[in-house]
């Protein structure tokens, strides 16, 4: 047997690769996903494409695409992500202890300014846990492949999945009151809207559809004097006087310096989790799912 009928067609890693980039839409992304450096992504990719001999994705100025090849490529990697995903959670209920890392993905938002302010008693009870908490900022996709429990504004399609709605957030206006000194008091939403505005950037196509139509709406005749793919520089900027910002009420609670705008307008929001539903079996991952129900539970919040 020659040495090139003995090389493998294609490294599992790099398969691996291309799962992260895709599911990324990035480059930056999936070397943010994976903890690897963006050249590592790039280099890899290039790797698999050569021994499979097609072009995988194109890139553009919006992330990337994927090719006609790419596309069947990509629905063989899913069922084995899907598969490796399986055997990770086999594997897991093997080990039934409390000990152990757990995966969580949420929007940024909710992870700083209301998840990890719950952390104490959590961290308290389950001292073996190791929880790592991933955060998805506006413009990213919001599923990650590497997950044990995701939370996301939107329904998400995958049968493997339990859908359960967590919670749901109200928006409403915000500002403080150096920016009322300053800039006064919107009269009603039209004139607000004549105003420094703030607004995290455009979600892609399914976390924008968590937004109710008359929001959408709205959102479309605003004119932002800043816009941002993070919450927390949304918030500081509220609180420093700059803009006026739809953000959730809970917020309120945590900064009590912000200004609630009565603008008759509040835009409820679904939080949805999602999580396979052998990981209930894990005891660690199933502390982790009743910690974050209790957290959002509407009675007590």
């Amino acid at each position: 047997m020659s040495s090139s009928e003995r090389e493998p067609r294609f490294d599992w890693n790099d398969l691996k690769i291309f799962h992260a980039l895709v599911s990324a839409g990035s480059m930056s992304k999936a070397a943010r996903l994976l903890g690897v450096v963006q050249p590592t992504v790039s280099r890899r990719l290039e790797q698999l494409e050569m021994r499979i001999g097609a072009r995988l994705v194109t890139r553009g100025a919006d992330g990337v695409e994927l090719t006609d090849v790419g596309e069947r490529i990509w629905t063989l990697v899913q069922t084995m992500q899907s598969t490796a995903n399986d055997i990770g959670r086999v594997a897991g209920q093997a080990d039934m202890a409390e000990a152990g890392r757990v995966r969580v993905t949420a929007p940024d938002g909710i992870a700083s300014y209301w998840i990890a302010k719950q952390l104490p008693g959590f961290v308290e009870a389950n001292p073996l846990i190791k929880l790592e908490l991933s955060t998805v900022q506006a413009g990213e996709k919001p599923i990650d492949p590497y997950a044990d429990v995701t939370l996301q504004y939107t329904q998400n399609k995958r049968m493997d999945l339990v859908p359960k709605e967590l919670a749901t957030l109200h928006f409403v206006p915000f500002t403080s009151r150096a920016y009322l000194d300053t800039y006064g008091r919107p009269d009603g939403l039209v004139d607000a809207l004549m105003h420094r505005l703030g607004d995290l950037v455009s979600y892609e196509e399914e976390t924008r559809d968590a937004w109710p139509s008359d929001a959408q709406a709205i959102k479309k005749m605003m004119k932002p004097s800043l816009t941002t793919d993070s919450s927390s520089v949304l918030l500081e900027a509220i609180r420093s006087g700059s803009i006026i910002a739809m953000a959730p009420t809970y917020i309120a609670q945590r900064f009590p310096d912000l200004v609630f705008l009565d603008l008759d307008l509040v835009i409820p929001v679904k939080l949805w989790m999602f999580y396979h539903p052998e990981q209930r079996r894990v005891t660690r991952v199933r502390k982790v799912l009743e910690w974050l129900d209790d957290i959002f539970d509407t009675a007590k919040y």
